[in-house]
């Protein structure tokens, strides 16, 4: 696939019909992969991505949860509205051409959707698909939405156009394994066959029903009950879910044009702001960072530093009980070392090569029952000591080497920690008060007030969606358990008595589909393992900091390993390589997916320090794609990043903002039309 050009009538921020030129150009005799689209925040760069994704999919565009409602309700916002027009514009369109290779034969397709308001709140939206410029006459328009997904399918799409939310999304630990199974799900079909699954599952639950006794039926009517209700639950709570994400991302976008419209009018106060806005971020990773730490201290026997009497008692006890077990072991041993001589002089059969008399021998005797008196004392002033815990002295040495480091390096580790995480949270406060300083400008205090309370709405949002998104996996968690103990009561059941021949067969597929789903994806994070290796090696520069990854197939968590076979947690790369690796994990699913398509990356290189910038510059948007479309700022792509990108370059496309609307112009910021 390869497309040519995107053509938007009154979308968004583009007023009237503009044509944004997509197809790679020759130049000296050699294709040139990468497009470069450059726009300030708020110019309308996301707006690209939008409509190639909307021409595609239409509502699926936004997700597959999103309602019929919610969907009108989008695209009668993605109507352009001009100030000081004084008719309202009431009428859109989004259309892509692009050429697809089929069985070796290559074709131009265009697909072209629009949509007009209908009345007071409906939209009334039109589908047009073009195969080398004729409507699609072999396939009945209502299965053209069907067609064009066949062609490139939503779960595909997205390993190759992607914006910097989702990179930041797969280098987020906790978010990771969601958003590399819904990648692989996608690159494989598996969610159709999830769906199948969960259809047989159905089906042979109703089927079971019909000719269960009483008690059973009584059991299985209540599990699809409750599995039901909960799988209504999340179903809400990941439209909630959803919700928030959208709504997140309308924040993000909003903040980032009061800061363009702050640049504007707050010229130097700005550039600070930009240096604050980057202490805060790193300030914020670096707390991470120690919270982390502090979280696998606590994870151990920290909790005796928070009561070292407590803890030192214990030690001391261990110790006692050590030092008592011996000493009862070892008067054992004297003690009977003591009765054995003892009868020996009284059996007189000691070696007669002594010459003993019985004087010597009652005097010995005499000495030896002093001893054993003695002895018996000493029991008697350790007698106050008792093992209070039966451990063998593997455990004993384990538990008093865990007590030592709690009470020592453990105890000082963690008040180092806290007090750093005490310097961090001051160093962040103070950051975000000088953020929150406005200038003494009457003009400019209003836009930094509204800058101030974006940021609060952004962060109270923030933690909305984590709560929603621990309620998902929870909700999650809760269905998976009920489907397997359905599950296991109809296989008990099916074992017991002898099923109808069509619910045995149901059965039996969802069996072989259950394995199919197994292997193919055992199979595929097989392969998707030494891809994801290969691209990190590339982009990362360190050859030494990771030896092996590995996926699980289960979970779709990945392990990383050092050059010693030691687990490297992801928490210890830094940011810059997070973001690489979260990169390579793209890269690597867009190799695997072996799908010939162009690759769209909306400002990638936000979060990004200069050396692996650099790397990515060099090492990946040259080979990503056979064409490369990258959405950019002019601090992302600056100058001396364009001359490393230049022999690689297609040609450039300026987004130039005027007032209040955006126009897609040949050229990139400082650069002309010829020069790119």
């Amino acid at each position: 696939m390869r497309l040519k050009n995107l053509t938007l009538f009154n979308f968004g921020l583009y007023k009237g019909r503009q044509v944004v030129d997509l197809a790679p150009r020759t130049k000296w005799g050699r294709e040139r992969p990468i497009i470069l689209v450059g726009g300030q925040n708020g110019a309308g760069k996301t707006t690209i991505l939008e409509a190639v994704q909307l021409s595609l999919y239409g509502r699926l565009a936004l997700g597959n949860r999103v309602s019929e409602v919610e969907y009108q309700t989008y695209l009668r916002e993605r109507i352009h509205r001009s100030r000081g027009v004084l008719i309202p514009i009431h009428y859109a369109s989004v259309a892509l051409e692009f050429d697809y290779a089929h069985a070796g034969h290559k074709s131009t397709y265009l697909i072209e959707r629009s949509w007009s308001t209908r009345g007071a709140s409906g939209i009334s939206e039109t589908l047009v698909v073009k195969k080398d410029g004729e409507k699609l006459a072999d396939i009945d328009a209502e299965f053209w939405p069907e067609f064009v997904r066949s062609l490139v399918p939503p779960g595909v799409s997205q390993l190759f156009f992607f914006d910097g939310e989702k990179i930041k999304r797969l280098a987020e630990e906790e978010t990771e394994a969601a958003t590399l199974a819904e990648s692989v799900k996608g690159l494989l079909g598996l969610d159709v066959v999830e769906r199948l699954c969960a259809d047989l599952d159905l089906y042979a639950s109703r089927e079971m029903k019909k000719t269960a006794t009483g008690a059973l039926a009584t059991r299985l009517a209540e599990f699809e009950a409750s599995e039901h209700d909960a799988a209504r639950l999340l179903e809400r709570a990941r439209s909630e879910e959803a919700d928030y994400q959208d709504r997140l991302k309308g924040l993000v976008s909003e903040i980032e044009k009061t800061e363009q419209h702050l640049a504007e009018r707050g010229e130097g106060f700005a550039a600070r702001r930009g240096e604050l806005r980057q202490r805060k971020s790193d300030l914020t990773a670096r707390r991470e960072e120690v919270e982390r730490k502090l979280r696998e201290l606590c994870d151990g026997t920290l909790a005796f530093a928070a009561c070292p009497r407590i803890g030192g008692a214990l030690l001391g006890q261990l110790q006692r009980e050590v030092r008592h077990e011996r000493a009862r072991a070892v008067r054992s041993e004297i003690d009977e070392s003591i009765s054995l001589i003892a009868r020996r002089l009284t059996e007189g059969t000691l070696p007669e090569r002594f010459g003993w008399d019985a004087t010597v021998r009652i005097a010995i005797g005499d000495e030896l029952a002093a001893i054993r008196t003695d002895l018996a004392k000493q029991s008697e002033s350790h007698a106050d000591t008792q093992s209070f815990h039966a451990l063998s002295d593997r455990q004993r040495e384990h538990v008093e080497r865990a007590l030592t480091e709690a009470l020592g390096p453990g105890r000082e580790r963690a008040s180092e920690l806290s007090l750093a995480l005490i310097r961090i949270d001051t160093g962040l406060s103070d950051v975000q008060q000088h953020m929150n300083q406005a200038p003494e400008s009457d003009e400019i205090a209003p836009i930094v007030a509204q800058l101030s309370e974006l940021q609060e709405q952004h962060a109270r949002l923030a933690l909305e969606l984590t709560l929603k998104s621990e309620d998902c996996a929870k909700l999650e968690r809760e269905v998976a358990g009920l489907r397997r103990e359905r599950d296991k009561i109809m296989k008990v059941e099916a074992g017991a008595r002898s099923l109808a021949d069509r619910v045995a067969r149901a059965l039996a597929a969802r069996t072989a589909l259950d394995d199919y789903l197994a292997k193919v994806t055992a199979a595929k994070t097989r392969q998707l393992e030494g891809a994801i290796l290969e691209c990190f090696g590339r982009l990362c520069g360190k050859t030494d900091l990771v030896h092996a990854l590995k996926i699980d197939p289960s979970t779709f968590g990945v392990t990383l390993f050092d050059e010693g076979g030691h687990e490297l947690p992801k928490a210890s790369l830094s940011a810059g390589e997070k973001q690489i690796y979260a990169v390579s994990l793209l890269w690597a699913l867009a190799k695997v997916s072996a799908r010939p398509l162009p690759m769209i990356i909306d400002t990638p290189l936000g979060r990004l320090d200069s050396r692996h910038r650099l790397n990515l510059l060099e090492k990946y948007f040259p080979l990503a794609a056979h064409q490369v479309i990258i959405l950019s700022t002019d601090t992302e792509v600056d100058q001396a990043n364009f001359e490393i990108l230049k022999p690689f370059t297609s040609h450039c496309i300026h987004l130039v903002t005027q007032d209040g609307w955006t126009a897609a112009t040949p050229g990139f910021f400082w650069r002309e039309p010829d020069d790119a």
